[in-house]
């Protein structure tokens, strides 16, 4: 199967619902798919950010949208071409638009390219051109990063194989057969022959991050299902969906597997999959600490001071995976969603670690055309003196690796 993966060969999208009834039939879909409220699970002490009635963020606010801002965001999209800004050629031009700093393993001359490089696209295409070099660079690797699209990423690491927020459906919707956003390119053919996968983190119950196809068939994986870590309240979700082994977390909380140390952090978000549950489970992003590799998978979160707070008790961070995609309009997205100078600024609050975006390209949720958070987020590294290949954005299937022998800092 074609892959967008390369630029010159982005793939062929399938045809978008039409944008102006998207939104009235998603809402209804919400309607149908609506569950009783989740309670919020386990026996731990209260905390500022638990409520009676659900969660708020760290701050003591939610990102409640009232009915009218939906419609007035509804409205102010009627004269949008939404269809054009995810057209197929659209898409390709924006694959191959990406700086050589992103698409070349030989552009990674920063300080710290000894430590990490970019493999190309597939298990079969290693840094030397053919088979026998990814062979040679994926057993080399004291840990590896591929980006499979939107917020679904694989750690592997120490012989420990993670998914964050998987989702390979062709819609993130509660009807993922009939309706809501489409995906627009092929999940990577890496992606299908996954493997075994160990561990599966969770950040929030959205139909973007949480797919009920995607958990249901990596629950049935040969050899028994992987442990999904998950915010509270959605392991109680889980289990409805027939899924057991799951453990439930509250920001600051933390699980070791083996030499692997996953601590669930605070975000500035919302949850919700129904019209009744709204915040009535946790959201978060994780932190993954491996002798080999310092991680922060950021999830979905609107600016939040929260960074800093991460930084300076679970950091330096060899690597940040920060969402750069989904914000426009600002006036309706900026509590729940950065933008990539926001993204940016993440990237300092965090001390400046390697940092891949995730969270674009992969469904159409907002209004900016496909090409923006590309073009964006250069402007911003450049207004912030920060070289591209510091903070890059990967094509589906593209794989980090970090040299083996000792942890990259």
């Amino acid at each position: 199967m074609a892959s967008p993966a390369d630029p010159a060969a982005p793939g062929r999208p399938a045809p978008v619902m039409p944008p102006r009834l998207a939104p009235l039939l998603l809402a209804l879909a919400l309607l149908l798919g609506a569950c009783a409220p989740v309670a919020i699970s386990g026996d731990r002490p209260s905390a500022a950010h638990h409520r009676d009635d659900g969660f708020v963020n760290s701050d003591g606010t939610r990102v409640n949208k009232p009915l009218g801002d939906l419609l007035r965001w509804w409205w102010s999209r009627r004269d949008l071409d939404l269809d054009a800004r995810v057209h197929p050629d659209r898409i390709a031009a924006a694959w191959a638009s990406l700086p050589l700093a992103w698409r070349s393993p030989a552009a990674d001359a920063p300080a710290g390219a000894d430590a990490w490089r970019v493999l190309p696209v597939g298990v079969d295409a290693g840094a030397s051109g053919g088979p026998a070099g990814a062979a040679q660079a994926a057993r080399a690797a004291a840990a590896r990063v591929a980006w499979f699209g939107h917020a679904t990423l694989l750690f592997e690491v120490g012989g420990l194989r993670v998914l964050t927020d998987p989702h390979f459906s062709e819609r993130a919707s509660p009807l993922p057969q009939l309706l809501g956003p489409k995906r627009l390119h092929p999940v990577p053919e890496e992606a299908r022959r996954l493997g075994r996968i160990d561990v599966v983190l969770i950040s929030h119950n959205h139909y973007d991050h949480l797919d009920l196809p995607t958990v249901r068939e990596l629950a049935a994986q040969s050899g028994g299902s992987p442990l999904f870590l998950v915010p509270l309240g959605v392991d109680a979700w889980m289990r409805e969906q027939g899924i057991n082994n799951v453990k439930a977390f509250d920001w600051w909380e933390r699980h070791a597997v083996g030499e692997a140390v996953f601590h669930f952090v605070p975000a500035h978000h919302w949850s919700g999959r129904g019209l009744w549950d709204r915040n009535r489970t946790l959201w978060g992003g994780w932190v993954l600490h491996h002798p080999a590799l310092r991680a922060y998978f950021a999830g979905d979160t609107g600016w939040t001071d929260d960074i800093a707070v991460i930084g300076q008790r679970l950091g330096p961070f060899d690597l940040a995976a920060l969402p750069v995609g989904a914000y426009e309009p600002r006036w309706f997205m900026a509590a729940q969603h950065v933008n990539p100078h926001e993204a940016v600024r993440l990237h300092q609050a965090l001390g400046g670690p390697l940092s891949i975006g995730i969270h674009w390209g992969t469904f159409q949720l907002t209004d900016e055309p496909y090409e923006a958070p590309i073009e964006d987020l250069r402007t911003a590294l450049r207004g912030a003196g920060i070289p591209e290949a510091r903070f890059r954005m990967l094509v589906p299937g593209q794989s980090v690796v970090f040299g083996a022998g000792a942890a990259p800092r």
